[in-house]
C-alpha cells in the first residue's frame, strides 16, 4: 500500500511521532487477540523448566565446544570453522535466548530465567536492565512510531545501515556509548523515557561490570600475549550479530506501522528444527505478541488453535525474504509504502475466555459478600468478579489458600483475570510483571505499584469477600453542566456549577475525580462545535459506547479557586486510532455529550503540582490539555495574589486551531509588565509570524543566555513527550531538577 508521501518519519520517543501517538490513542492501547478457549489456555500458560534446561544445555555445550575447538587451533587457519561458528551461538543466537528469559517464561523456575537473561544480555550485548524496560514498551506499543524503541527498520529504510548491522556496526558503538554514560552514573536521555528511577541504581551496577569485563579481556590478551580473550569475548559482537539481525528482521520489517492487531505487523514463518532451536520458536512472532505469556516450547500448539484467524504462515525464511527485500527498496523511494496482510474475517477478538460472575448477592451488615461454593473456582485458577460497579480478582493458590485483589493490574490496565497464578504470585498478561497474591505487593518488573487486596474467608465450604474497604464511597458532589464547547479541534472547556450549593476547595494546579457512571451514549455531531466537525471521521458519529463498570476520571481544574464557584476543565477527547476498530475513550466521550443542564458528580480535590511560596523567576511551558492547571496558576498570580514575579508562559500547539484562551493571555500581557505570553506552532506555520517548531527548543533559545537560569522554576504541563523533552533540554542547559515541577497529561 502507498500514497506516495515522500518524507522522512521521525521515529523518536521524544519528538512530535510521541505526541501523535498518546493524542491518537495509539499508546498502551487495546490490541486485537484471538480468541483461545480458557481450556487450552490454561495448557499453554503451563511452564516447564525441562525444556529449556535440556536447551540450554545444548546450547552451552556447542559454544563451549567450538570455543574449545578455536583455542586448540589456533594458529592454524582452519580455527576459523569453530570460531565462526561460536561466534554466531555466542553473539547471534543468544538474542533469542535473551529474549525468552526477559519475559520470564522460558523456565518455570524464575532463579534460572534470570541467570540466563543476565548471561545473554552482555553476550547479545544490551545492558539488561534497560533492555528489559524497552522490550516491555516494545510489546505494548509494537511498531507504533515515537513510542516503540525496538523498530529496527525505521522508514525510509537505511539499507547501507541494515548492512552494517550485520555486523554491529551500528548498534555496538551506539550500546557501547550508553554503558560508558551508565557506568559514570548519568542516564541516556532516551533510555529515560521508559525506565523507572527505582532501576538507576541497577544500571549503573550492570554498565560497570560490563566495563570490568571488556577491560579484564583485553588486559588477559596483552598478559598473555594471545587475542584468544578478547576474541571470545569482545570481537564475538562483530562476526556473529548476522544470526539475530537474519533473524530479527522476518519479524516485522515492511509491514504495517501504527495498527493495534498484530496480524498486521508481526509475521509467522514456517522453520525447520535447527532454525528452530536456534530461534527458540521466535518465528512463532506474531503468536508471541499476541500471547506473550505463552512460553516459547508451547507456540507451535497456539499456532494450531489461532491459524485460521491469522494470515497464512510464511513457508519459509526465503519466502519471507522474497517479500521483505523488494519491500525495503521499495520504501525507500515511497516511505509510506508497506506489505497489507489478508486477515480472515473479524472474530471477536476479545482473547481467550475469562470466566466471571456479576455478584447477585447483597452485603451482609458485616460486610462480606457470598460468592458461592468453594469448589468452583479451581487450585491454580484466577476468576473475575464484578460487583456493585467494581471489578475484582479471586485467586485460589496451590496452597489451597483464597484471596483477592483489585482486578486491573496497576501497570498495563489489562484484567488479571486473563493472567497466571504462579505459586503464591499473579503474572498479568500484558506485560509478564508480578503481583505477590496475599498482599498485592509487587515482585516482578515492570510492575512497581501494589494491589489493593481484599480479606476472603470461607465457612461450611462457602467462600466471602469483605468489600467493605472497596465499596466504602468517598463524599461526593453534584454539579450542573453549565456549558460544554470546543476550544480548540479536540479540546472542550466543560464549565460546573454547584448543584445544590455546596463546593469544592481547591489550589491551583489541583484536579478532581468526575465519576463516569455507567450507562450507554454516543457522539453526535451536534455534540461538537460547527468549525471543527470536519475534523473528525464520520465513522466516529453514531457508534454506542458502553461503560458497565462505574469509574473515575481525573482532570485538572482550569480555574481560580478565589473568583467563583464555577469550575472549568479542558478535556481532550482520546479519539480511536485512525482505520481501527477500537472505540474512543470512555471518560472523555462521556464528557463530550454532556449537555447543559445535565449532572455530574466529582470527588476531590487532590494534586501536588503547586505555585512555591517564594519570589524567584517562573517559567511555564505547556502543551494541549495541559492549559488547564497553568491557566489555574497564572489567574491565581496575577488576579489574587498581585504577584510581582517574573512570569512566562510558552504554550506549544500543531495549528493555531488548536490554540484557546488566547485573548486571555493576551489581555494579562497588556495589564501586567512582568507577565510574557507566547505561543508557538509545530505543524502549520502557513502565514503565522510567531514562533515556530517545537516549545521546547523556542524555549531554549531564549533561556541559553539567561545570566541566572538557576534561579528560575519551571512549571511544566502537557503530553509525556513533551514533558520528557523539556526536561532534557532544561537538564542540558544546567537546570537542577528540583527547580522543576511537572504533571503529565
Amino acid at each position: 500500500m502507498s500514497t506516495k508521501i515522500m518524507t522522512e518519519r521521525d521515529y523518536s520517543l521524544l519528538g512530535p511521532e510521541a505526541q501523535k501517538a498518546v493524542a491518537n490513542g495509539l499508546a498502551e492501547a487495546t490490541w486485537y487477540h484471538c480468541p483461545v478457549s480458557r481450556a487450552d489456555m490454561r495448557q499453554l500458560l503451563e511452564r516447564k523448566d525441562l525444556p529449556a534446561v535440556i536447551d540450554t544445555l545444548i546450547w552451552f555445550g556447542l559454544i563451549l565446544g567450538s570455543a574449545t575447538l578455536f583455542a586448540v587451533w589456533w594458529p592454524y587457519w582452519y580455527a576459523i570453522i569453530p570460531y565462526l561458528i561460536y561466534c554466531a551461538l555466542y553473539a547471534g543466537s543468544s538474542d533469542s535466548r535473551w529474549h525468552e528469559s526477559s519475559h520470564g517464561t522460558a523456565f518455570k523456575s524464575d532463579w534460572m530465567n534470570n541467570v540466563l537473561y543476565e548471561i545473554a544480555s552482555f553476550m547479545v550485548n544490551r545492558q539488561s536492565v534497560p533492555w528489559r524496560w524497552s522490550h516491555t514498551r516494545h510489546h505494548s506499543d509494537t511498531i507504533i512510531r515515537g513510542r516503540d524503541p525496538e523498530i529496527a527498520v525505521p522508514r525510509p529504510p537505511d539499507i547501507l545501515g541494515i548492512c552494517l548491522q550485520f555486523f554491529a556496526l551500528k548498534s555496538a558503538p551506539a550500546e557501547f556509548k550508553k554503558i560508558v554514560k551508565h557506568a559514570l552514573g548519568k542516564i541516556d536521555p532516551t533510555t529515560a523515557t521508559y525506565l523507572p528511577k527505582s532501576a538507576h541504581q541497577g544500571v549503573f551496577l550492570r554498565a560497570r561490570i560490563y566495563i570490568l569485563i571488556y577491560s579484564v579481556s583485553i588486559a588477559l590478551s596483552f598478559y598473555l600475549k594471545t587475542p584468544i580473550p578478547f576474541m571470545l569475548i569482545i570481537l564475538p559482537t562483530f562476526l556473529g550479530t548476522w544470526l539475530a539481525v537474519f533473524y530479527g528482521l522476518t519479524q516485522h520489517a515492511g509491514l504495517a506501522e501504527n495498527v493495534l492487531d498484530h496480524r498486521l505487523n508481526c509475521r509467522t514463518i514456517l522453520m525447520n528444527k535447527i532454525n528452530r532451536f536456534f530461534y527458540w520458536n521466535m518465528n512463532y512472532h506474531l503468536e508471541h505478541h499476541m500471547y506473550p505469556l505463552v512460553p516459547y516450547h508451547a507456540l507451535p500448539k497456539l499456532h494450531e488453535l489461532i491459524k485460521k484467524d491469522c494470515p497464512p504462515p510464511y513457508p519459509s525464511i526465503i519466502s519471507a525474504y522474497k517479500e521483505i527485500i523488494p519491500t525495503l527498496f521499495k520504501q525507500v523511494k515511497d516511505p509510506a509504502y508497506f506489505v497489507v496482510r489478508d486477515i480472515p474475517a473479524p472474530s471477536d477478538g476479545m482473547g481467550h475466555q475469562v470466566d466471571y460472575q456479576r455478584s447477585s448477592f447483597d452485603m451482609n451488615e458485616t460486610g462480606w459478600v457470598k460468592l458461592g461454593l468453594t469448589a468452583e473456582i479451581g487450585i491454580g485458577e484466577v476468576r473475575r468478579l464484578d460487583f456493585e460497579q467494581q471489578t475484582f480478582a479471586i485467586y485460589h493458590t496451590k496452597t489451597g489458600q483464597f484471596y483477592a485483589s483489585e482486578g486491573i493490574c496497576t501497570h498495563g490496565s489489562t484484567h488479571l483475570a486473563d493472567g497466571l497464578v504462579i505459586g503464591e504470585e499473579v503474572e498479568c498478561p500484558k506485560h509478564n510483571g508480578r503481583f505477590l497474591i496475599k498482599d498485592g505487593s509487587p515482585t516482578r518488573p515492570p510492575v512497581c505499584l501494589a494491589l489493593k487486596t481484599f480479606p476472603m474467608k470461607v465457612d461450611q465450604h462457602e467462600l466471602y469477600i469483605d468489600l467493605t474497604k472497596a465499596l466504602t464511597k468517598k463524599t461526593s458532589l453534584a454539579y450542573t453542566v453549565v456549558s460544554n464547547e470546543n476550544v480548540s479541534t479536540y479540546i472542550k472547556e466543560l464549565v460546573l456549577a454547584p448543584a445544590n450549593g455546596q463546593t469544592i476547595s481547591y489550589a491551583p494546579g489541583d484536579f478532581i475525580h468526575l465519576e463516569i457512571p455507567t450507562g450507554e451514549w454516543q457522539l453526535t455531531p451536534a455534540d461538537l462545535s460547527a468549525s471543527v466537525i470536519a475534523a473528525y471521521p464520520i465513522s466516529l458519529f453514531g457508534i454506542k459506547i458502553k461503560n458497565e463498570i462505574c469509574s473515575h476520571r481525573n482532570y485538572s481544574l482550569a480555574t481560580n479557586p478565589t473568583t467563583g464557584t464555577e469550575l472549568k476543565f479542558n478535556v481532550r477527547l482520546a479519539l480511536p486510532p485512525i482505520g481501527s476498530s477500537h472505540l474512543p475513550g470512555i471518560g472523555s466521550s462521556y464528557i463530550f455529550q454532556l449537555k447543559t443542564g445535565d449532572l455530574v458528580n466529582i470527588q476531590g480535590s487532590h494534586g501536588d503540582f503547586h505555585i512555591r511560596d517564594t519570589q524567584s523567576e517562573m517559567i511555564y511551558i505547556g502543551g494541549g490539555a495541559g492549559m488547564a492547571p497553568l491557566r489555574s496558576h497564572i489567574s491565581y498570580l496575577f488576579e489574587t495574589l498581585k504577584t510581582n514575579r517574573k512570569v512566562s508562559y510558552w504554550y506549544g500547539t500543531r495549528s493555531l486551531q488548536d490554540a484557546f484562551y488566547l485573548d486571555y493571555f493576551e489581555q494579562m500581557v497588556d495589564n501586567h509588565e512582568n507577565f510574557n505570553f507566547e505561543l508557538v506552532i509545530s505543524e502549520d506555520t502557513e502565514g503565522w509570524v510567531g514562533a515556530k517548531g517545537y516549545v521546547h527548543e523556542t524555549v531554549q533559545k531564549k533561556l541559553k543566555n539567561h545570566k541566572n537560569i538557576g534561579s528560575i522554576e519551571f512549571y511544566l504541563c502537557g503530553p509525556p513527550p513533551m514533558i520528557a523533552a523539556t526536561q532534557l533540554m532544561l537538564a542540558e542547559l544546567g537546570v537542577a531538577k528540583s527547580q522543576i515541577l511537572f504533571d503529565e497529561f
